[in-house]
Order: structure tokens, then sequence, then C-alpha cells
């Protein structure tokens, strides 16, 4: 597993318990037949609706992984994911944590 690899799967990890059974579901569907840029695109739709944050966020992290990912030259099921993804971001602050 790759570098990119593991931390989309830490940033699921974290992000678990604030998704419904059916939407981790979905994002590990992606996850596991190696289509990363649709699961992380899959999380950050989830949690950006739900307005919730995983307790170790780390925007610049998530950023660089959207990034790499190109999430914020392409996406697929939602074409302003970055931009809102930029909004929720840097809206995070420390009592966000869950």
């Amino acid at each position: 597993m790759g570098f990119f690899e593991q931390r989309l799967e830490n940033c699921i990890l974290s992000s678990k318990e604030l998704l419904t059974s059916n939407d981790l579901e979905e994002v590990m569907h992606f996850y596991k037949h190696a289509e990363y840029e649709m699961a992380f695109e899959g999380l950050l739709i989830e949690l950006i609706s739900a307005r919730r944050y995983p307790f170790n966020f780390d925007y610049l992290e998530w950023k660089e992984l959207g990034e790499h990912y190109q999430l914020d030259k392409d996406t697929v099921f939602d074409e302003m994911i970055w931009e809102k993804f930029m909004r929720w971001g840097k809206s995070y602050s420390v009592q966000d944590k869950c």
C-alpha cells in the first residue's frame, strides 16, 4: 500500500463514526477497488454535508491528499466539491472536534 493510500485509509477510519453504515460502505467500496479519488471525494461529500470533522482532522494534510487525487482539477460526483472542501476545511476550529 502506498503512502497516499495509507493516508486515505486513515482519513476514512478516523471518520467512520461520523458516517452512516451505507455511506461508509460506499466509500470503502471505492477504496477496496483502488478508486481512491472516488473514495476520497465520497468521504468529503458526506462529511461536508454533515458539517462534521474527524477527531484528527488536519486541513493541510487533507488538502494535500485531495490535490494528489486531483480533486482540485477533476471530480466524479460533485463538480463543486473542491470549493466546498476549501470552505469546509478553512472553517474548522478545535471546538468542531467530535
